[in-house]
């Protein structure tokens, strides 16, 4: 079977934590691995944004979905009595200063920097989640995701799971006292949040 020797992990949420923990290591083995400060403050900064380009969209796009149900409460052809919710509202927080592109490309770069240095061992680059994981892919029937779902406000559901080197996952849900079963989301990446909207009677 093939073997993935990539040390990135796929996910996004996954790389802001490889990211970060890249970040965290080069301030630590600065002077092993040869780094100027120029060079850690900038690992440090290409984590920074790319949390936050990948947080933020996360966000929005959770607020699109319950913005979306908001519109159809509000447009609904059925007659109900009271005010509306407030609308959802997107976050415009201001990105980093100096955010660059290519964030992934540019880690890339570093990274083979700090491995080709003389004071890399494997240690450190186990430390800082940089070694390559070498593991045979399943078969996609041997693939048995677990599924964790929990439940938050505004009728949303946090969902989690062990992508064991899948791409995506196709997740319904059925109602209670209902027999179908409805697509709710097409997952790239977990954990995340989706929004369910509620049956407007």
């Amino acid at each position: 079977m093939p073997r993935r020797e990539d040390w990135l992990p796929y996910g996004l949420s996954e790389r802001v934590h490889a990211f970060q923990r890249i970040a965290n290591a080069a301030e630590t083995y600065e002077v092993q691995l040869g780094l100027a400060p120029a060079d850690v403050s900038r690992i440090k900064a290409i984590a920074e944004e790319y949390a936050f380009a990948v947080n933020i969209y996360q966000h929005n796009k959770v607020t699109l979905k319950a913005l979306r149900g908001w519109r159809n409460i509000v447009t609904s052809n059925e007659r109900t009595i009271g005010p509306s919710t407030e609308r959802p509202m997107f976050d415009n927080t201001p990105m980093p200063v100096g955010t660059q592109r290519g964030l992934v490309a540019e880690m890339r770069r570093y990274v083979r920097i700090m491995k080709a240095s003389g004071g890399f061992t494997t240690a450190i680059g186990s430390s800082m989640g940089v070694m390559s994981p070498k593991h045979a892919k399943k078969a996609p029937g041997e693939l048995q995701p677990t599924l964790k779902a929990t439940a938050i406000n505004g009728f949303k559901v946090v969902i989690a799971c062990e992508m064991q080197g899948m791409t995506a996952l196709q997740l319904e849900f059925r109602r209670n006292g209902e027999e179908e079963y409805e697509k709710v989301a097409f997952l790239s990446k977990l954990p995340e949040t989706i929004y369910i909207e509620p049956r407007v009677l």
